[in-house]
């Protein structure tokens, strides 16, 4: 390792597909109400673009795949909780986001480089995506056929999205109402026409995809019309707002303390100690501080929300690190939400101030997962982990610039609709906004932290953020959770028949080309709006 050199070509090209990589998972989060690992997509794209330049440094590959994927867990960060202030009506400039990234992605380096020895040298977890990346880069692309297969199913995503939203040769939404289906008549079935979400829901897993669509059958096939039909609410609209999304929103409020308190604490008391073992206090102490001044006088805080923030990254980064290496899982944005509860009842913070120390913990604990994921593919490669950590802020720098414009493009759509739902966002906006605490609300704690406790119990972890999916799919439209869940089947189905590797690198090439091309095109039309 001490005869590698600096990679700087790796770390400039690799900021630039960070750049992209943010682009196409905000498309595509805000539509599914999740973002996959992009390690495996990346590593092939970066071992395409080496070889293209001449190269066949493993060290190289690896660092540019490990810039480039750090834009895809700052954008699930800033989507997952940001939009909750376009939906609340407060004023949010490209310049709060930016600096909400910033500081977030750098908290969660700054708080998870330290545990890289002990969770994946020492305990060795396992950290799948970041293993699977090592694999793909150590075996390299003979003949091209990785490559190939991600060009061509980037280029179907992309062809699609042209066909839809540049030629209209089909129409945008698909109203099963039109052909007289009685059953559509509970409710519109009409999405926006997507590749996003069936790939999407392969990626997701058939456990998370079954546990939404049950949710979503459960509010629209009977909750909706036994509510209609008892004459309880008039219609499907009083339903959702009255019920179902304070249900869901309860649930997922309920889920989220009951798996930081049966999952997240225990995981951190566990080697949290490892810390006080790390050198370079000095250097990490003053980081921290001019991080926590940033905070605090960026957005005009004061210094007990800047604290907080700061100690809910801290917390949750470690906490999702950990959960990231033993279950490929990082539910960000339930550590979120534990945190943002805890700053509102318990301080009493305003609604903007709210959101950002959200923002910034959920950005903080996806960057950690994101980093020991890159972590363990330098590790087993044997890539200069100094290296990597470069790559890492680079590729948050870099993917922080495009953010704001991202959002302030994307909101021109409309957070909360069929385009993106943004599912999470839509939670924390009914949190923040929540002046008491309606019955259905209560209802949904309690039935979030019973089952998340006993699944925890029962599955020892394996499932226990399951009732987050559920509560999600109560509230968000069926019109999503349908191509989700043929998704969760479809790679049920594959990872018996042991085609994963091949499958994987379609669904995340249509992603990609869907998302990237979607993404640019709301840009364009974002660009007319403002008068560009």
């Amino acid at each position: 390792m001490a005869t590698q050199p600096f990679p700087y070509r790796a770390i400039v090209l690799g900021s630039i597909l960070s750049v992209l990589v943010a682009l196409y998972s905000s498309y595509a989060g805000l539509k599914i109400g999740g973002v996959y690992w992009p390690m495996v997509t990346t590593a092939v794209v970066s071992l395409a673009i080496v070889r293209l330049l001449g190269g066949k440094d493993k060290h190289e590959t690896n660092v540019m795949q490990t810039a480039a994927s750090t834009g895809g867990l700052l954008a699930a960060g800033v989507i997952f909780t940001i939009p909750a202030l376009y939906l609340l009506g407060l004023p949010v400039s490209q310049m709060d986001i930016l600096l909400v990234s910033l500081c977030g992605g750098l908290l969660g380096l700054l708080f998870v480089y330290p545990l890289r020895e002990k969770m994946v040298v020492k305990d060795n977890l396992p950290y799948a995506d970041g293993s699977a990346a090592a694999e793909i880069i150590k075996a390299g692309d003979s003949g091209g056929k990785k490559s190939s297969v991600l060009v061509g199913a980037f280029s179907l995503g992309a062809a699609f999205a042209i066909v839809r939203d540049v030629l209209a040769l089909f129409p945008s939404y698909f109203n099963l109402e039109s052909l007289k289906i009685s059953a559509a008549k509970l409710f519109s079935f009409g999405s926006s026409i997507s590749l996003i979400p069936f790939a999407g829901g392969y990626l997701i897993g058939f456990r998370f995809t079954l546990a939404w669509f049950i949710g979503a059958v459960a509010s629209y096939f009977f909750i909706i019309p036994y509510t209609i039909s008892s004459g309880m609410m008039p219609d499907k609209l009083a339903v959702m707002v009255g019920i179902t999304k304070p249900l869901g929103t309860g649930i997922v409020i309920g889920a989220a303390i009951a798996y930081f308190i049966t999952a997240g604490i225990p995981v951190f008391l566990k080697t949290a100690a490892h810390y006080a073992d790390v050198k370079h206090h000095r250097k990490a102490g003053a980081a921290l501080l001019a991080l926590v001044v940033l905070i605090t006088y960026a957005f005009n805080l004061s210094l007990p929300v800047a604290l907080l923030a700061v100690i809910g990254a801290f917390f949750m980064a470690y906490v999702g690190a950990r959960i990231t290496g033993e279950m490929n899982v990082d539910p960000m944005e339930i550590f979120a939400m534990v945190v943002l509860l805890a700053a509102k009842y318990l301080f009493g913070f305003t609604a903007l101030h709210l959101v950002l120390v959200a923002a910034v913990v959920c950005i903080a604990a996806g960057i950690a997962g994101d980093a020991m994921q890159d972590f363990k593919t330098g590790h087993l490669l044997g890539t200069k982990p100094e290296h990597q950590l470069a790559a890492e802020i680079a590729g948050v720098v870099s993917a922080s610039l495009v953010m704001g414009l991202l959002m302030h493009s994307f909101a021109q759509v409309g957070f909360g609709t069929l385009d993106f739902p943004a599912p999470q966002a839509m939670a924390v906006k009914e949190v923040v906004s929540a002046k008491g605490m309606p019955s259905f609300l209560l209802l949904g704690i309690a039935l979030g932290a019973v089952a998340t406790y006993f699944l925890h119990r029962w599955k020892k972890g394996e499932i226990g953020a399951a009732p987050v999916a559920f509560g999600i799919g109560l509230y968000v439209p069926i019109e999503l959770s349908v191509p989700l869940f043929i998704g969760g089947v479809a790679s049920y189905f594959v990872s018996r028949a042991k085609k994963t590797e091949f499958w994987r690198l379609v669904a995340g090439g249509v992603i990609a080309g869907e998302g990237i091309v979607g993404a640019i095109l709301v840009l364009a039309a974002a660009a007319k709006f403002f008068g560009v």
